[in-house]
């Protein structure tokens, strides 16, 4: 397409289309950077451009320009890399607890940056198209259309906006703004992202979160429903309340029991009669057992105090966490080394007979799991150092780097030329510089004794 805007704009394709007009990605050929341009034969892009111009806030998109042409209005904004969050959900199915707490922080900051101006901002539209999740996982919100000044008076709107589902009902009857009303939309986000449960589609239904998964806090409902109240009054008042309650909430014992239960006396308690277990099994081996006590009565104190700490065990942990252990980690990210704790460890060893290596002492080998040298070249560590194994399409979420190691011994004799491809999540490629890697021969036992000989 070699169609020019207010010759400096290149449109280049399409992105999105609406009732009220199309939405384009085009290239500023002055400047060489792309743009999104927001066509429309309505007023609102004028009354939207002048928004977003006494705007500035990272989670906000720049305004370039604005402009008419041809009877049209033209508004030129930030081009945003990344995906939306309905395109998020659509991959991912729902978000986790915490990164759903971030997210929600983050739109706290912003609407709360909205609604702090004078007059308020209203936006009127928040939903899970209109959040954008840039490539550093940050978050933008786009398409102020709907966005509003909170009137006073008798001074009112002349549309409605907003989304069933996601909007109040009392929005579509009165269209003066009130910030609860991006509260309640705020709420309504907030639960899809936990249980990826579209509002706007059947059953048109918000339950409580723990029912879609037990691993989550019990506290995300009564703030989903503070947020969601039909009563305005009793919603919150202030995405600082909102933002308060999330980041405070998130602390308490009983929010997360896997974070919380390391600190529990019960815990305390198992590493306690494990070490009792231990020594009793291996107390008298070093001291020596006569023939006529093996193997009783010397295993009998031992064996109970076996029995009590697997039934504290299975009390303290399985039984607790039953419904919802296969939710502990992505299922598609395999440890091909998966190490037992020290009280498993003993156990294996005693109840294997295998007393003498604990004299000798030796271990137990860790486990690995099947893999093919030949196809497997590069491999992936986690920050333990332990190597993963990814099946196709696996997602591995990281705060912090990501290691890839070429193991030398797989290495050709020759030098090997290499450059990193990766397909970003808007399917364009970025590659790194090539550069070369060769693997040094070590030299074996023979070449050494045949160097010493000469």
């Amino acid at each position: 397409m070699d169609k020019v805007l207010f010759h400096k704009y290149k449109v280049l394709r399409l992105i999105g289309s609406g009732g009220t007009g199309r939405v384009w990605l085009a290239e500023d050929i002055h400047l060489n950077q792309p743009v999104v341009v927001k066509e429309s034969q309505e007023e609102f892009l004028t009354l939207e451009a002048a928004f977003l111009k006494e705007l500035e806030h990272p989670g906000l998109p720049a305004v370039y320009d604005c402009f008419c042409q041809e009877e049209r209005t033209y508004l030129v904004m930030e081009y945003i890399e990344g995906m939306s969050l309905r395109q998020y959900l659509g991959r991912h199915g729902k978000v986790s607890g915490e990164q759903a707490v971030k997210w929600t922080v983050e739109l706290c900051d912003i609407l709360g940056y909205l609604h702090g101006r004078h007059p308020a901002v209203i936006y009127r539209d928040l939903k899970p198209e209109n959040i954008m999740i840039r490539q550093n996982g940050r978050l933008k919100l786009i398409d102020f259309g709907g966005a509003m000044y909170a009137l006073c008076g008798d001074k009112k709107e002349m549309f409605c906006v907003g989304t069933k589902g996601y909007s109040p009902p009392e929005q579509w009857k009165d269209m003066r703004g009130d910030v609860t009303w991006d509260i309640y939309s705020l709420g309504a986000v907030l639960h899809e992202m936990l249980t990826g449960e579209n509002p706007t589609l059947p059953a048109y239904r918000r339950g409580p979160v723990r029912e879609y998964d037990r691993g989550l806090w019990s506290a995300f409902d009564k703030i989903i429903d503070k947020c969601t109240a039909k009563d305005t009054g009793k919603r919150y008042q202030s995405m600082e309340e909102v933002k308060e309650d999330l980041t405070r909430r998130r602390l308490l014992p009983g929010m997360g029991f896997g974070a919380a239960r390391r600190f529990l006396p019960g815990t305390a308690a198992l590493w306690l009669m494990g070490g009792c277990t231990a020594f009793l099994f291996t107390e008298p081996l070093l001291k020596g057992v006569p023939e006529n006590e093996f193997p009783f009565p010397y295993l009998e104190r031992p064996l109970i105090f076996l029995m009590l700490t697997l039934l504290w065990y299975l009390m303290l942990y399985r039984h607790r966490n039953k419904k919802n252990y296969l939710c502990k980690r992505e299922k598609n990210v395999w440890l091909s080394e998966k190490k037992f704790s020290g009280l498993f460890t003993i156990m294996l060893l005693l109840l294997g007979g295998s007393s003498p290596l604990i004299l000798s002492g030796s271990f137990v080998p860790a486990v690995h799991a099947q893999e093919e040298p030949e196809k497997l070249w590069v491999e992936m560590r986690d920050g333990l150092g332990r190597k993963m194994l990814l099946k196709y399409d696996a997602v591995y979420e990281t705060e912090d780097s990501v290691r890839f190691e070429l193991p030398a011994d797989r290495l050709p004799s020759q030098k090997l030329a290499m450059r990193i491809v990766a397909v970003g999540e808007d399917g364009e490629q970025y590659s790194s510089r090539v550069f070369y890697v060769r693997g040094i021969e070590k030299a074996t036992e023979s070449d050494i004794v045949g160097s010493e000989k000469e």
